[in-house]
């Protein structure tokens, strides 16, 4: 991909523009608003789309088929489809619905169904749903699967068990938010999700799965707002399961509590001698 592309993006206090389209940036969401209703909501802000522009101007990359999971009301879809221009990109989200009448307007400008397609109530760990959503909407292996949904770990681990198996070698599988569990805000005991696996548990099994196969992933690369990884050349069945992948050492052999205290007092009397 050529990150010329986010040249394209104009942006300003509370908003970012590509070409004629808005984005109302939610992070920085006010009342000083005067540009009608005529926009997209952007769950991203300028830092992690910067880490974005650094990641791809790495690469030689130009996805034709996209699957993106969490869309929101549209934005997300609508802001890599303009950077993007894919032959075919599918969205899912467990909202019911589209909360922007713009967002319909956007999927009719750049072709309708047959080049955009959004599903609503869809579960991301549903792994028949999403399966046969992308069956039914594809006709070769994905390019690109970005994954901005539930950020927690069971979900989102589910989603990948599926999804990377539909990934074409040299595909790229994109987790955002990874790192939610480090973050200030996340610090309060009281938290909604105080309780929940951090999502930092994902990344660490797909850095030991690299480590275990050479075939399975290629590379797994991590910023702070996001982790890539590459699908390897190797085959995968429906059933993949990513443990099944890991190679671990089996945990050092205890030595019973006897054996032990033999030599522990071994070494006392050796001290006093």
């Amino acid at each position: 991909m050529d990150a010329s592309l986010f040249d394209r993006l104009q942006w300003f206090d509370n908003r970012v523009t590509i070409g004629d389209v808005i984005f109302r940036l939610e992070s920085k969401r006010d009342s000083d608003w005067n540009l009608g209703d005529d926009y997209l909501v952007l769950h991203k802000g300028k830092g992690l789309v910067d880490q974005y522009a650094r990641f791809w101007s790495r690469r030689d990359f130009h996805p034709t088929s996209i699957f993106e999971i969490g869309i929101w009301d549209g934005g997300s879809l609508a802001f890599w489809n303009l950077l993007f221009e894919p032959s075919k990109h599918v969205g899912v989200d467990l909202a019911p619905s589209a909360m922007s009448p713009h967002f319909d307007r956007f999927v009719a400008s750049r072709g309708g169904p047959d080049r955009i397609v959004a599903r609503w109530g869809v579960d991301q760990a549903d792994s028949i749903a999403m399966r046969s959503i992308v069956r039914d909407e594809f006709t070769s292996p994905l390019d690109l699967v970005i994954d901005d949904a539930s950020h927690l770990y069971g979900p989102t681990k589910a989603s990948f068990e599926t999804l990377f198996p539909l990934v074409r070698p040299g595909g790229l599988y994109v987790i955002e938010d990874w790192a939610w569990a480090h973050w200030e805000r996340f610090q309060d005991p009281h938290h909604g999700w105080a309780r929940e696996t951090a999502l930092t548990k994902l990344i660490c099994e797909l850095l030991e799965a690299t480590g275990s196969s050479t075939t399975l992933i290629g590379e797994v690369a991590v910023f702070q707002g996001f982790a890539v990884v590459e699908r390897g050349p190797g085959e995968l069945l429906e059933d993949f399961e990513l443990e099944r992948n890991i190679v671990r050492r089996p945990p050092p052999i205890s030595k019973p509590r006897r054996v032990v205290r033999r030599a522990r007092n071994r070494a006392r009397r050796l001290v006093r001698r």
